[in-house]
């Protein structure tokens, strides 16, 4: 099992919800597999199995919840590849722990739960271990609402490779924006209605003679003005 392609059909076996393939120029990533809670230790133990060490463990806030990562590389295939788990619930935030498949992810868990609160069920030292024990703050990484992005509009977990029926980390649609300088589209009337009758203007009646303008507005054909200087009467 040393391809991307066998190791997208054993996550969706371990009970996965989607398997992305990110960008590896930006990632490093081969596949990210994005798991229920439920199902993370049996992907991690398939994992192991397969020849995989734990890099790390991060996690980070957003608008969907925390999603927490974990990610794994062979050595010896030279594949590089993470499990996501979102955790929606923020008052309560609870992710299995994987400190009895992989001992050394048991720092990495107490980490997240120093700077965003997340408890990892079954850690057996679950403490501090970068803050005071007896420090009264919340969790310093957790991001103020207006602060906070979006997972799906920043769309950094790439192309779905395999994903379930709403998946709720689905990427956004891009939003399409207007060509510069193009004009909104003209309304178009309805199927079958005929276009707005302009009003026509008035004919005069048959035999009708055009109305006679005044006299004052009538000049004789030919007739020149009167040429200034000159006396009257002569």
């Amino acid at each position: 099992m040393s391809t991307p392609e066998a190791w997208r059909d054993a996550f969706k076996e371990a009970g996965a919800l989607a398997v992305t393939r990110p960008d590896p120029a930006k990632s490093g990533l081969a596949l990210s597999a994005h798991m229920p809670a439920g199902s993370l230790v049996a992907a991690a133990e398939k994992l192991k199995a397969g020849g995989f060490s734990l890099l790390f463990i991060t996690t980070a806030d957003f608008t969907e919840g925390f999603l927490v990562t974990y990610v794994f590389d062979s050595f010896t295939e030279h594949l590089r590849m993470a499990l996501r788990v979102l955790v929606k619930d923020k008052s309560c935030p609870e992710v299995p722990s994987l400190a009895h498949v992989y001992q050394g992810a048991e720092w990495h868990e107490r980490e997240s739960y120093d700077f965003y609160g997340v408890i990892f069920t079954g850690n057996p030292n679950l403490v501090p271990i970068l803050l005071p024990g007896d420090d009264p703050i919340p969790p310093p990484h957790r991001k103020g609402p207006d602060v906070i992005a979006s997972i799906r509009k920043l769309g950094f977990l790439g192309e779905a490779e395999w994903a379930s029926d709403g998946w709720e980390l689905a990427p956004a649609p891009p939003e399409t924006k207007p060509a510069a300088g193009a004009k909104p589209a003209a309304e178009k009337p309805a199927a079958g209605a005929k276009p707005e009758a302009k009003p026509e203007t008035e004919k005069p009646a048959a035999g009708a003679k055009p109305e006679a303008k005044p006299e004052a507005e009538k000049t004789a054909a030919g007739a020149k003005p009167a040429e200034a200087g000159k006396e009257e009467g002569k």
